[in-house]
């Protein structure tokens, strides 16, 4: 293998109908995919050959191969019964799974990237997914107007099953992210408060503690090492110390971004990049980039939000 590394980032971008792939090191555009769909989010498989995007009104999952960063291509789609937001990839990057967001009883689907089809759809009630990255099938989602999150659980087959199971989360959750150990979950709650769960026991999820955060916060961002957590609202970005022994969330400082966020349900709207020095935020018609600390160095040129973006490294 090369030593040759290139950091890069992607990003739906739902007001342009594309997908864009940009270096995140120089803050220039790699290449671009004209998609005739309101694309709205993103994931990268954990090698960065793969991405999935969803698309909400023609309810379909794309999925582009990066193994040619510079000249990616479609190469499957796959069209489901509810309308799809927020995507997320099961540990072993082989299913996808997405909720649409609403308020109704649409449905939580499976996908798998393999097969190129739809495995299992169940309705309910979700405005976000997140899957334990403990390999262990757990499956959560946020209910935003009962103040819950649903457990579900997926196979190795990609079949989905409803346990019934439900907790609290905190007042109105529009987001969920697990901690690197999946130990715990993070729940960015619209009352302007972040929600730490226990869930080392999938049967028996517990709240931890709520903490108050800047207003209307939608996405959040953990490192590696689950030590810091970057929470996106509509003014600020507020950073939190987390302590993975007492499941402690301290707010340590806040800065303000100064980009017009739209507030998706579930849908990761800012990002670490490799070396965790740098923060991406999607926002109403540009891209921004900040040190962690809060320091503006620049917007992507040439890409735009909203919507979800990743990011990922390969080698040459």
């Amino acid at each position: 293998m090369s030593n040759n590394r290139l950091n890069y980032g992607i990003i739906a971008e739902n007001t342009n109908r594309k997908v864009s792939i940009f270096n995140t090191d120089s803050l220039t555009v790699i290449t671009q995919i004209p998609i005739n769909a309101d694309v709205i989010d993103v994931a990268l498989t954990r090698d960065g050959h793969i991405a999935v995007v969803s698309s909400f009104l023609t309810k379909t999952f794309y999925q582009l191969c990066l193994w040619d960063i510079r000249h990616p291509r479609i190469v499957r789609t796959a069209t489901a019964d509810t309308y799809l937001e927020d995507v997320e990839l099961t540990p072993g990057n082989i299913f996808a799974l997405s909720v649409d967001g609403s308020a109704s009883n649409q449905d939580i689907v499976s996908y798998s990237l393999k097969m190129n089809t739809i495995i299992s759809s169940i309705p309910t009630s979700a405005q976000a997914v997140a899957i334990s990255p403990k390999c262990n099938g757990l499956v959560l989602t946020a209910k935003y107007d009962d103040d819950q999150v649903h457990v579900f659980h997926i196979d190795h087959k990609g079949v989905l099953t409803d346990t019934g199971l439900e907790f609290p989360a905190g007042v109105n959750p529009i987001n969920i992210n697990f901690s690197p150990d999946g130990e715990f979950a993070f729940i960015s709650n619209a009352s302007n408060a972040i929600s730490v769960l226990s869930t080392v026991f999938p049967d028996n999820i517990s709240l931890i503690s709520t903490v108050p955060s800047s207003n209307q916060p939608q996405s959040m961002v953990i490192t590696r090492a689950g030590r810091y957590l970057f929470s996106l609202g509509l003014v600020n970005v507020d950073i939190y110390n987390f302590d993975p022994v007492s499941g402690n969330l301290t707010l340590a400082r806040s800065f303000a971004h100064g980009l017009d966020i739209v507030s998706y349900y579930g849908v990761d709207q800012i990002a670490l990049d490799h070396e965790e020095k740098k923060l991406f935020i999607s926002g109403q018609g540009q891209v921004a980039v900040f040190t962690t600390f809060g320091v503006k160095l620049g917007t992507v040129t040439g890409v735009e939000g909203p919507g979800g973006l990743d990011i990922g490294t390969r080698y040459y």
